[in-house]
């Protein structure tokens, strides 16, 4: 089934002159929502002609803003040779991200799930790094599961109204702790489809923070669980850009035409980095890969349900090129070790999805009087020197003046609210 997505938009407020400069009109009102936002439509032609000697205003009526498929949007009226009146919609990009989370049992184990996950404790002596006397603990481990729950927390609540979100779990909920086929499936269907708003769902949907081996068990499906991802993201037609986020502490097994159970689990499956490549040539969909406490070392002969002779780091290097999103840098993958990493790769990957860049359509007539404000913080027409990271502002990228770029405190704050105002003003207009 097809389904389309809201898109965020910008709201654009113009304010008419006449050819001496002089305000005549004032329109566009800023009836913003979190997440979604529609502008007021015009729903009555204007009656009253405006002229430099007839201060009265022409009124566009304030439209609605709600949760409907088919969004309504401004009349644009505008010409751009004209400082004349119009309600302006410029979409903003709102893309479509799917969750990819590793629940297999190496997450949980005691042998291996547990870890520093503030990074107090780096030489894993139980003494917190940080003390000169060498006398402090250093705080308890906890499992990786449970960082990953805590992360995917804060990701989620913090740009749930900028991305519409969906998760997958490898392997699902149904997975057994056993050395067969029963290890290994994921839902087609995901555990949370694509959404706005779609923070606590995903919550609700995947295992508490505090669960153990009784529910997160199982081997490394990763393979289909981009699958299901992608198979998600094909239902979604709104021509917004899609990204998939894969997050995992191991290489992939559970290979969907293994012959045997050794080879479900001894070997590594090397249809991951084609269903990934493939994603990202010609389906256009990156993947960003997120590693959680992956070594550089090559695995033994073993019986343990894990790919032998296997160098994890490596693979996961591999697919972080091929995915089309890839750190600069030997390291390719996003490499943590801790919570704190984690968290910093997540919110790096949800910075780099969404842009600070807006293309202003139609271009402003006078740009000096371009007026910008992000979430209720006002900007005004002054723009940053640099777009450096020094600076909370904007500025024009472009000598056409037809694009602009949030720097600073505003770009990250767009990235978290998705809401931005714009007024095109004019000349002596207040």
């Amino acid at each position: 089934m097809k389904r389309a997505l809201f898109s965020s938009l910008v709201a654009v407020g113009l304010v008419g002159c006449g050819d001496d400069g002089k305000q005549v009109d004032t329109t566009g009102s800023t009836n913003s929502m979190t997440g979604i936002l529609t502008l007021p439509g015009t729903t009555s032609e204007p009656t009253t002609t405006t002229t430099a000697t007839d201060p009265t205003t022409t009124t566009v009526p304030t439209g609605t803003a709600g949760p409907t498929t088919d969004t309504d949007t401004g009349n644009t009226t505008f010409d751009p040779n004209d400082c004349g009146e119009a309600v302006v919609d410029i979409p903003v990009v709102t893309p479509n991200v799917m969750l990819v989370l590793d629940k297999s049992g190496s997450m949980v184990t005691p042998d291996k799930g547990y870890w520093d996950h503030d990074g107090d404790d780096a030489n894993d002596d139980g003494i917190q790094d940080a003390d000169p006397m060498m006398m402090a603990a250093a705080t308890p481990k906890i499992t990786r599961w449970k960082s990953l729950y805590s992360v995917v927390d804060f990701i989620t609540g913090t740009f749930e109204n900028s991305m519409n979100l969906g998760a997958v779990l490898f392997p699902s909920k149904m997975a057994a702790s056993a050395y067969n086929a029963t290890a290994c499936p994921v839902n087609m269907t995901p555990e949370v489809e694509i959404a706005p708003m779609n923070g606590q769902a995903i919550l609700n949907a995947i295992p508490g923070a505090d669960e153990t081996d009784a529910t997160i068990k199982g081997g490394t499906p990763a393979t289909k669980g981009v699958k299901a991802a992608l198979a998600e993201l094909a239902t979604i037609q709104d021509g917004q850009p899609q990204f998939i986020i894969l997050v995992t502490d191991g290489a992939a097994n559970c290979r969907e035409d293994a012959a045997n159970n050794a080879e479900l689990f001894e070997q590594y499956d090397e249809n991951l980095s084609m269903v990934v490549g493939d994603a990202f040539t010609n389906l256009n969909i990156p993947t960003y890969v997120v590693g959680i406490a992956i070594k550089d070392e090559t695995s033994p002969t073993a019986n343990d349900g894990n790919p032998d002779n296997t160098n994890a780091f490596q693979k996961l290097n591999e697919l972080a090129d091929i995915g089309g999103r890839p750190r600069e840098g030997d390291v390719k993958f996003y490499d943590t070790q801790n919570q704190v990493e984690l968290q910093m790769a997540l919110e790096e990957i949800s910075m780099q999805i969404l842009s600070c860049t807006i293309t202003l359509d139609p271009v402003p007539k006078y740009p000096d009087y371009v007026e910008v404000s992000v979430n209720g913080t006002a900007y005004g027409n002054t723009q940053v020197a640099s777009c450096d990271g020094s600076e909370d502002g904007w500025m024009f990228t472009t000598p056409d003046k037809n694009e602009i770029i949030l720097c600073g405190k505003a770009c990250s704050d767009f990235q978290m609210s998705g809401v931005l105002d714009a007024q095109y003003r004019c000349p002596n207009s207040g």
